[in-house]
């Protein structure tokens, strides 16, 4: 919160700290009849470097005068001023001017002794306050802390108390007693505190807000062990929904705002990709806002249908100079690794399905093979090999550096930061591994003569990526699978002959994938307050950017060995590379105007010129049948294998952008907005659409009538609403709408000459291909209570998505022999849910600070007509998606396991089940016509996408010390176990948790009976079914943070060191859930790939 206050204030009070050596012999011409004191104060602000502060409670200011000066000194002007209106005013230094009520000084003060005192100011979390009031209460002597937070001061001896205020904290009496240093710290004023929100084209403050957005602080987003920056959102915004993708390096989580697509991104106000969120340097975050509803959506036209995720990074202040360093050592293991079973239990469990098959009881495995088993006297044809042991680590490290340099030269405030991250993995090959190199300038400078600020920003990143040729899935799949009797490697240490080796498949010699990447934008911010135009501001941006990725694929295998010593032979490794090279601007123009009339009329206009374009190349090569890999160049292939191919892009957009915003009184608010959207994926004369959005707000604490109640324990209760349509063109084909021949090489042979040809492209209809709409409506309540201690805000959404694209295929492609065009439909889709956000914080006089918060969201989906879904479903009321609000999907029911010969004979059966047994999975007859068939599948469950999530915040503050920590948690989701599980086939029951299966011993028991065989009883049991599908719902310990700061006592005394943190961290700690035996249930699949995982932290942070 500190950060906020210092960005809203230090604007304009550090330039008092530098002003001093500016001109102060400023001549001023003022020629004025019946003007407020107030304003001409103003104009001499304007004309000169002088800088006024105001005795709390002072009238007059509003008192008419008349002057008619021109170039008069300071003292002249504010002599004839004050004169007419009954005040007085004291010059401190050169340029600060303290206007005051006329006071005598009494006979005891002039005989009192002066002394000098001295004190520094800082916040709740030690950093200096700058430009803090300090006064001597009752009287107009005073002075303003420094860049340091330090003051000086000279009292007289009568004096009693200091009078210390800052914008955003308590003012504090604080007693002199004789005493002449002071070290003070402030403490928040929740009552009068109002927190910027960055919105689309500006800020706003938290009490006017009238749309749905949710901020978050970025020091909530530091010092996390998460690889990616949207990971640390998890469980920290209402409406944002984070689905982990797996924990691989490099690996980046799903993000959804309200259960929608991909949001956009912007960053510094600037649109970008999804890749420059996922790389940013979490301690280069100063917020972030999460936007949700049209009122604050439509400002950005169709590309923000599916929400915002808006960033504002840290930029250069003045102040002090400081350096700042963090270090993180990181370590990691998979949450869940499902115990494998050994080599003897594997082995006696082929007997028993052996037995189950009707045959002997020793068939698969003969008495003396099993204790050879068991003795492990043989481990080259009977091996007990440990797959995890051998291809996995304990832990895979990773390490964080970042470095921050921040301050002021000579009216140039700067911010620089450098970062580094480095991801190893859990493979005991050094086949897979990810780093990424953050840089960041923000630098700004403002010419207060003009009021205009002008800002130079550079920032860009850097990906290596190096995996395996070997997917992850492929790898984690085999890793899981191979049983404990299948050979790793060969007596001489060389890799086995057995299929699918997960450890030559990360093996090192078997080839690689490296995606490097890296992108740099540049960007350039004025903004003019014209200083004719009370109100009126100009601003401009600009940024360019430059992007490139470079993927290198050599596919090979490493050596593998027969007992004998023979070399497996395999194809030849080949080689592919690609380049993508781009660039990109956008720019914008724009008008603001900021008044207030009469002290209760606020007015808040903004106008936005933004155009866009981008282009692209990308080309690729490759060759096949290299003799070896040490050459990993595609000279080094055979020449007659050569191919390659490449492409261009090339898109723009346009857009008018307005807003308008009147309150009255801080208690009524109406806001309009719209964008005129322009998009080239459309035909000239459908490419524009008008997208409108209105909010309206009520804050019933504001009312007169309120007021007269004197409930003092309620201090905001605002209603707020807004309703607008946000355009969409998710899922146009790119130029859909132009007639196109596409180019077939080797399509016709002409004089024994193989030459390309062109065949018809898609049909097209460019008068039906345009912008489908989104309508959204909103009601929220946003409350405060208890002095602002316990906050909240709860929101109801409602969005109606019209006219999705289709491509009416099914009935006319055969006929016509081509797809019909792409069209709008009249396709219906809406979408619901409710956000609830609760936050309770205090400070106890013991010093303890504390705070705690929850937030939830819960969403669902409904059709109310789908085009895309076929008749004959729509019509069945068990499998239909219209009408139905969403579901894990269309399957079986299951009436549990045969248990008796009379089941097995009496209940209907699949026409494919021919050899059911006991043991085997029994369904519902749904429709009751005596069989199982695809009419008795029904829609089921949740879909595995969460749809309501909570999260449970908490920190713990006292001495230095501070505990903080996240529960994270989903309602039901389902998952269904993958394959290999559910075929029941003895070879794939490799872990623990599968030997609860059926038997005569263990009728009630997890699993089917197990067979020998395949497809066992026509693939009965492999049916998606009930049975199989879990309910994955979970609440987890999403991270705890335990830091010191050795600033608070043990190092307080070190000046030149203003910042030295240690923390431990930890991720994932522990979790509860009913499926966790079997698979991470915050995982998005059951059917294998790298897997989520615990970290544990040490971190420190240290600043000069």
């Amino acid at each position: 919160m500190s950060n906020i206050k210092h960005y809203l204030s230090r604007s304009c009070l550090c330039g008092l700290l530098l002003a001093a050596s500016l001109n102060s012999y400023s001549q001023i011409t003022l020629n004025a009849r019946g003007a407020s004191v107030k304003s001409l104060i103003h104009q001499i602000e304007t004309q000169s470097d002088y800088r006024f502060f105001f005795e709390d409670g002072l009238s007059g200011l509003s008192k008419k005068v008349n002057i008619n000066a021109k170039d008069q000194s300071i003292t002249q002007v504010m002599d004839a001023i004050c004169s007419q209106a009954g005040i007085g005013y004291t010059i401190k230094g050169d340029n600060q001017v303290v206007v005051h009520a006329q006071k005598s000084v009494t006979a005891a003060a002039q005989q009192s002794v002066p002394k000098k005192i001295k004190g520094v100011v800082n916040d709740p979390t030690g950093t200096p306050v700058i430009g803090a009031n300090i006064r001597i209460k009752g009287t107009t002597v005073g002075t303003i802390t420094d860049i340091d937070g330090n003051f000086v001061l000279d009292v007289d001896g009568n004096a009693q108390l200091l009078e210390v205020s800052y914008i955003g904290y308590k003012t504090q009496d604080i007693p002199l007693k004789g005493k002449k240093e002071f070290k003070i710290v402030l403490k928040e004023d929740t009552e009068t505190l109002d927190e910027v929100v960055v919105i689309g084209y500006g800020t706003t403050s938290a009490k006017k807000m009238v749309s749905a957005v949710t901020a978050v602080k970025g020091e909530k987003l530091q010092d996390l062990p998460f690889a990616s920056v949207a990971s640390t959102l998890q469980g920290r915004a209402s409406g944002v929904v984070i689905q982990n993708e797996g924990g691989e390096p490099g690996s980046n989580p799903k993000i959804s705002i309200r259960g929608g697509g991909d949001p956009l991104y912007v960053i510094d106000g600037v649109i970008c990709e999804a890749w420059d969120f996922q790389v940013l340097n979490p301690n280069d975050i100063e917020s972030l806002s999460i936007l949700k509803d049209a009122a604050s959506l439509a400002v950005y036209g169709s590309r923000a249908a599916d929400g915002i995720v808006m960033v504002k990074t840290k930029e250069g202040r003045k102040g002090k100079r400081s350096i700042t360093y963090t270090f993180n050592a990181q370590y990691s293991q998979p949450t869940v690794l499902p115990e494998k079973i050994d080599a003897y239990t594997y082995a006696e469990l082929q007997n028993q399905a052996a037995l189950n098959d009707g045959l002997g009881e020793f068939s698969q495995f003969s008495r003396e093979e099993l204790d050879m088993i068991r003795n492990h006297t043989d481990p080259i044809k009977y091996p007990d090999t440990d797959w995890y042991g051998l291809g996995l680590k304990k832990f895979a490290p990773e390490y964080r550096h970042s470095l921050a340099l921040t301050g002021n030269q000579k009216d140039v405030n700067y911010y620089l930061s450098l970062g580094m991250f480095d991801q190893g993995s859990l493979y005991t090959s050094d086949a897979l591994n990810y780093s990424r190199y953050n840089l960041r300038s923000n630098v700004n400078t403002t010419f207060e003569e003009i009021g205009l600020k002008v800002s130079a920003n550079i920032n860009g990143a850097y990906e290596k990526k190096k995996y395996p040729s070997f997917s992850s899935g492929s790898i984690w799949g085999h890793l899981q699978s191979k049983t404990p009797l299948d050979l790793a490697y060969n007596a001489d240490g060389t890799l086995s002959t057995v299929s699918d080796n997960p450890l030559m498949e990360m093996d090192e010699r078997s080839g690689y994938n490296k995606n490097d990447g890296m992108f740099m934008n540049a960007q350039f911010v004025a903004d003019w307050e014209v200083p004719w135009v009370k109100g009126l501001s100009l601003g401009t941006m600009f940024n360019y950017r430059l992007n490139a990725s470079h993927v290198k694929t050599l596919s090979a295998r490493a050596p593998q060995y027969n007992q004998d010593g023979t070399l497996l032979e395999v194809t030849k490794p080949t080689l592919k590379e690609e380049a993508y090279f781009g660039d990109s601007y956008n720019f914008e123009l724009s008008a603001s105007y900021l008044r207030t009339f009469a002290d209760v009329h606020s007015l808040d206009a903004k106008f936005v010129f933004t155009t866009a374009e981008n282009n692209g190349s990308y080309f690729w090569a490759a060759r096949r049948d290299y003799l070896s890999t040490n050459v990993d160049q595609l000279f080094a292939g055979s020449s007659t294998s050569m191919t390659n191919s490449g492409n261009a892009e090339e898109g723009g957009r346009m857009g008018l952008v307005g807003r308008l915003k009147y309150d009255y009184a801080n208690r009524y608010y109406i806001e309009g907005s719209f964008r005129y959207d322009g998009s080239d994926n459309f035909a000239p004369g459908h490419r524009w659409g008008f997208f409108p959005s209105v909010a309206l707000g009520w804050d019933i604490t504001e009312e007169p009538f309120f007021k007269r109640l004197n409930l003092k324990y309620i201090n905001l209760l605002k209603l707020r609403g807004s309703y607008g349509q946000i355009g969409t063109e998710s899922g146009v084909n790119r130029f859909g709408y132009l007639s196109t021949y596409s180019m077939v090489e080797n399509a016709v042979c002409i004089g024994g000459e193989l030459l390309s040809g062109f065949n018809e492209g898609k049909l097209v209809q460019p008068e039906l291909l345009s912008w489908y709409t989104r309508n959204s409506l909103n009601y929220g309540l946003d409350m405060a209570f208890f002095n602002h201690r316990l906050k909240g805000s709860v929101d109801y959404f409602f969005y109606v998505t019209k006219g999705g694209l289709v491509s009416p295929a099914d009935r006319y492609t055969t006929p016509l022999g081509a797809a019909l065009p792409q069209i709008k439909s009249d396709t219906e889709h809406r979408r619901e849910g409710f956000e609830l956000n609760l936050n309770w914080s205090d400070d106890l006089p013991s010093g303890l600070r504390y705070s705690v918060g929850t937030n939830m969201t819960y969403y669902n989906n409904l059709y109310v007509k789908n085009q895309g879904e076929a008749l004959s479903t729509t019509m069945n009321p068990w499998k239909r998606g219209t009408h139905q609000t969403d579901y894990y999907g269309v399957v079986y029911l299951d009436n549990g396991l045969y248990q008796t010969p009379e089941q097995v004979i009496g209940y209907p059966r699949r026409l494919a089940s021919t050899e059911t047994k006991l043991g085997d999975i029994a369904y519902q007859d749904v429709n009751g016509d005596g069989k199982i068939d695809g009419e008795d599948q029904v829609r089921y469950g949740m879909p595995t996408a969460p749809h309501f999530t909570y999260g449970v915040d908490f920190m713990l503050s006292y001495k230095g010390f501070t505990l903080s920590g996240l529960f994270y948690g989903t309602g039901k989701r389902y998952m269904e176990f993958f394959t290999d599980v559910k075929k029941g086939e003895s070879i794939h029951i490799v872990n623990q948790y599968q030997l609860d299966y059926w038997r005569e011993d263990n009728r009630d028991a997890m699993f089917p009976r197990i067979s020998l065989n395949a497809k066992v009883n026509g693939s009965n049991n492999e049916e998606s079914s009930t049975f199989w599908i879990k309910n994955a719902s979970f609440l987890r310990l999403k991270n705890l943070t335990l830091e010191y700061d050795f600033k608070y006592k043990l190092l307080k005394n070190v000046k030149w060191l203003n910042m030295c943190k240690v923390n431990i961290t930890g991720t994932n700690l522990f979790t509860i859930s009913g499926v966790k035996e079997y698979w991470d249930p915050e995982s998005a699949s059951t059917s294998g790939g790298y897997p989520i995982q615990r970290v544990y932290s040490l971190g420190v942070t240290v600043g000069f």
